[in-house]
Parts: structure tokens; sequence; C-alpha cells
């Protein structure tokens, strides 16, 4: 089958997003909003006033008839990695084929299309993958990211794929806990051998609105400047808030029984997204200061 290319039809200045129960489509949303700009959200729940229900999970043919927009970010589907490898073709129907179904109705309609990807579209074993290299997943979920990915070939240059490695914020139930339980006087027990590449939500949420206004083709990578250990960042949180350092009990991944791999690296070559889109690359402790800033002061 040929490329589905755009149809002639007048698109609106307003922006898509497909997807805004979660962290990501709600937060882009909001900052659309505050900045101006005419959105149109979908929610699975109705979070927002104006949203309208869309569950791509459902047949093509109960999906609501979505308006002409500029551009389309799908933030959309199912990212639980244990859940995608215990029911890899549930999650595959929502992640893939339901997902390029619409992205190709959108692109068919004049809409330019941003899809959300991740690192996990590669194996990790070197750090600061380059956009061109190809996929070479080990997870079901960076399967399914890299075989949609593939899908939207057929659009031209009509797409875009925003890649992302950690996105850290601060409400991360995860880093709050650690603080809570440090403050509190209670052992911590991060992984000293999984590693993350983390980066800001805020970072993140004006790269991804960068490449939907500008209709910015090609793949696109927002990461860290370097890995690091979910231990590092507890014994650092643990440091600068001057808790006791051996309340942190580093503990080995290998032992948990649900985890699909382990990469060795999560970094991603971010050097375009840094040039074209204003991104700053930042160093992974400059992340977690900012992002929790007002539980990192100094004691």
């Amino acid at each position: 089958m040929g490329a589905v290319l755009p149809s002639q039809t007048v698109v609106n200045s307003g922006m898509l997003i497909v997807g805004a129960d979660g962290l990501l489509g709600g937060t882009l949303s909001r900052f659309w909003r505050r900045t101006g700009r005419e959105v149109v959200a979908t929610s699975l729940r109705i979070l927002e006033e104006g949203a309208v229900h869309l569950d791509i999970a459902q047949p093509e043919e109960t999906w609501p008839v979505l308006p002409k927009c500029r551009a389309a970010v799908f933030c959309a589907g199912i990212t639980d990695l244990e859940r995608c490898r215990r029911d890899p073709a549930g999650t595959r129907w929502v992640n893939v084929t339901q997902t390029l179904k619409l992205a190709h109705r959108l692109a068919g309609q004049g809409c330019f299309v941003v899809f959300l990807s991740s690192n996990l579209v590669f194996d990790g074993s070197k750090p600061l993958r380059h956009p061109a290299e190809p996929p070479c997943p080990k997870t079901e979920y960076g399967h399914q990211k890299a075989e949609a990915e593939a899908g939207l070939a057929r659009l031209g240059n009509h797409f875009g794929v925003v890649r992302l490695t950690k996105v850290f914020h601060s409400e991360m139930p995860l880093v709050r806990g650690w603080i809570q339980s440090l403050s509190d006087g209670k052992p911590i027990h991060p992984f000293a051998d999984f590693m993350c590449s983390p980066i800001s939500l805020e970072s993140t949420i004006r790269a991804i609105a960068t490449v939907a206004e500008n209709q910015l083709s090609g793949i696109w990578h927002l990461s860290s400047s370097a890995d690091i250990t979910y231990a590092g960042i507890a014994q650092h949180i643990a440091g600068r808030q001057k808790f006791d350092a051996a309340l942190v009990q580093p503990v080995s991944c290998r032992e948990s029984a649900t985890l699909e791999h382990r990469p060795l690296y999560t970094t991603l070559e971010a050097t375009r997204s840094q040039r074209e889109l204003g991104f700053e690359i930042p160093d992974p402790v400059s992340v977690i200061d900012t992002t929790f800033l007002n539980e990192l002061k100094p004691a």
C-alpha cells in the first residue's frame, strides 16, 4: 500500500492530544492552554472539561469524529512493561494496531502526527544511541514502540517521533517515597545495578510542543548526558539533605522476578534536539536537584 497523504482539507491551527489522562498528555494540555493554544484532548475518563471520550482499544467504527487540527501528539497507550510482557497480543493491539489506524486517519485529514517513543527501542548495550541507528529492542514494550515507529513511515515526512528516556517530575512516587522514608529515619533499598537517564517533565513538554507546533519530522531524542543508577540518585538525595547515609541500602535488580531486561545504558544521542529544539541536555544530578528543589533544600 502506498503512502497515506494528507487531504487537501483546511486544517485549523489547534492541537490535538490523544490521551490526556496521563502525565505527559495532561501536562502538555495545560501547557498549551496557558500559552493560548487551541487544544482538543481525548480521554478515557473525561478528566477535563471539553475532552473527547476516546478508547483506541475499541473498534475503529466506534471512535468519535475528531477535528482537523494542525498536529496531534500521541500520548495514549499501555506503558506498563510488565503488562506488555504478560499480554503481548492485547497490548500490541493498542500500542501498534489501533495507534497506527488512528495516526493514519488523522494524517489523512492533514494532521501532523507526533508519536512518543522510548529509549527501549534499543537494547541498552551501549550509551548515547543515535537516531539513525536501527532499533534492537529487548523488551516487548520496546518491540511495540519500534513496530509503531516503522508503521508511521507510510506518512512520509508528515510525522515526528520523540524518543524519551526517564521523565522525572515532582510528584514521582518512587522518589517522594524515598525522601519521606529517609526523613523518618527508615531505610530504603534502591537498585544499584539499574540505570536511568533522567530528564525533567518541563523540558520534555517544551520539546514535544516545539516538534508539534513546527511540524518537525524525523526522530528526536530527549536524554540526559549520562546514566545514573537508582541507588546513585538515592545516595545523592541523602547527601544533599544530610540524611543518614546508612539508610540507603542498595540491592540488585536481579532479585526482581518481574524485570524483563536490564539495559546497561539508557542514554540517547540528543544533539539534534539541543540544536534545533532548544533542548538543554542535562546532567542527571541536575534534573534531580531541579525537580525536587523543595525537598532538597540543604539542611
